[in-house]
C-alpha cells in the first residue's frame, strides 16, 4: 500500500476536529516565531542605532572644545591682562576706536564719574546735606575746569569762575586771562585747555580719583580734598605711526583742597566755593605747549633716539594715592 495514501488514511487525521485544532496550533506557532524573529531582529539593529549615536556625542562635544580653545587663542592680547595701574608701556598698539588701551585709564569711568566720594555724613558742625552739597559743588568746579568743551576748547573759563564765592572769584578772573610764567600762575593754575590745532577723540576725558570732607581751621569751614588725575585721549591721523599710546594720551594729575566757607565768620562775600591750593603734574604732554599752560598730546614732541625714562613713569601721574610728581618729562 502507498505510504502516502497510508497517512491520508490515518484516522486521526480524517478526524475533522483534530485537523481544526492541528491548523490552529500551526498557525499560533507560526506567529510566536515571527515575533521572535522581529524582536532578535531589533536587538540587532538597536546596536549599530546605539553606536552611532555615541559617535555623533563624541564628536559633537570634540567640536565644542575645539571651538573653545580657537576662541581662547583668538582673545585680544587687552582682555588677556590688564593695563599697568601705574605706567604706560614704551611700546604699544595704538587704536583710536579704543585710544586709553594699555594705559591706565583703559579701566576709568567716563568724564566726572571716575571721582569718586563716600557716603555723606556729618562733618564736625555740618551736618550730612551740606556735606553732600559740598561734594556736588566740588564734583561741578572740578567738570567744569577740566572736562567742559567751553573750557578746553573753546578757552572761556567765565562759567568755571562763577562756581566760587564772588571774593575768590575776584582773584580768578585775572588769572584766567594770563598765560603762566615759568608753569607758575595764569590759567593753567586753574583750568586744563587744549593747544590750538589739537583735536580730542570722540571717547573723551576720563577721571580717577577720590574726594574727602574735613573739619576747617576756622568756623564755617568746611574742606574737601580733591586727589585725581584726567585722561585725555587726542586724535591722529596716521595712527599706525605711533609707537605707543602714550603718544595719543595726555594725563594730568592734581592735588586739591577746596573750601566752603559760611556764617557769620566771614563776609557775605566770601560765602561760598574756595579754591585754597592746587599741585599738579603732567605726563605724556605735548612740552612746547605745556610751557605756555596748553595741554597737547605726546606725538607733539620731537623724535627721540629713546623712550622717556625717570619720573616719566612715576607712579604718582597715574594713581591718586601717591605724590604728584614734581617733574613733567619736560626738559627744564
Amino acid at each position: 500500500m502507498d505510504e502516502d495514501n497510508l497517512i491520508d488514511s490515518h484516522p486521526d487525521l480524517m478526524d475533522p476536529e483534530w485537523r481544526k485544532h492541528a491548523q490552529k496550533d500551526a498557525w499560533l506557532g507560526s506567529k510566536k516565531d515571527r515575533k521572535q524573529f522581529r524582536k532578535q531582529q531589533k536587538r540587532a539593529s538597536r546596536g549599530p542605532r546605539r553606536r552611532w549615536w555615541i559617535f555623533a556625542v563624541f564628536v559633537l562635544i570634540l567640536g565644542v572644545t575645539t571651538a573653545a580653545i580657537v576662541l581662547v587663542g583668538r582673545r585680544p592680547a587687552h582682555d588677556a591682562a590688564p593695563p599697568n595701574p601705574t605706567s604706560v608701556p614704551d611700546v604699544a598698539p595704538v587704536d583710536l576706536a579704543r585710544p586709553y588701551a594699555h594705559t591706565p585709564a583703559d579701566v576709568w569711568p567716563k568724564g566726572i564719574d571716575g571721582i569718586t566720594s563716600p557716603a555723606a555724613a556729618a562733618v564736625g558742625a555740618f551736618k550730612t546735606d551740606a556735606v553732600a552739597a559740598a561734594y556736588a559743588k566740588v564734583k561741578q568746579a572740578i567738570t567744569a575746569a577740566h572736562l567742559d568743551p567751553a573750557v578746553l576748547t573753546g578757552h572761556d573759563g567765565k562759567a568755571y569762575a562763577a562756581l566760587f564765592a564772588p571774593d575768590d572769584r575776584d582773584q580768578i578772573l585775572p588769572e584766567l586771562a594770563k598765560k603762566p610764567t615759568k608753569h607758575h600762575g595764569g590759567f593753567a593754575g586753574y583750568v586744563t585747555e587744549i593747544a590750538d590745532g589739537y583735536h580730542l577723540l570722540d571717547a573723551g576725558p576720563r577721571t580717577f580719583g577720590t574726594l574727602t570732607a574735613r573739619a576747617g581751621d576756622k568756623p564755617g569751614e568746611l574742606v574737601v580734598e580733591a586727589k585725581y588725575a584726567v585722561a585725555y585721549a587726542f586724535d591722529h591721523a596716521h595712527p599706525k605711526e605711533l609707537m605707543s599710546p602714550a603718544e595719543i594720551v595726555t594725563f594730568r594729575r592734581l592735588d586739591e583742597t577746596y573750601v566752603l566757607r559760611s556764617g557769620s565768620s566771614f563776609e557775605k562775600t566770601s560765602h561760598g566755593l574756595w579754591l585754597d591750593n592746587t599741585t599738579s603734574a603732567y605726563s605724556s604732554v605735548g612740552c612746547a605747549a605745556a610751557k605756555d599752560g596748553y595741554l597737547a598730546p605726546g606725538y607733539a614732541n620731537p623724535p627721540s633716539a629713546a623712550p622717556p625714562t625717570g619720573d616719566h613713569d612715576a607712579p604718582g601721574y597715574y594713581d591718586p594715592k601717591y605724590p604728584v610728581p614734581t617733574l613733567d618729562g619736560c626738559p627744564a
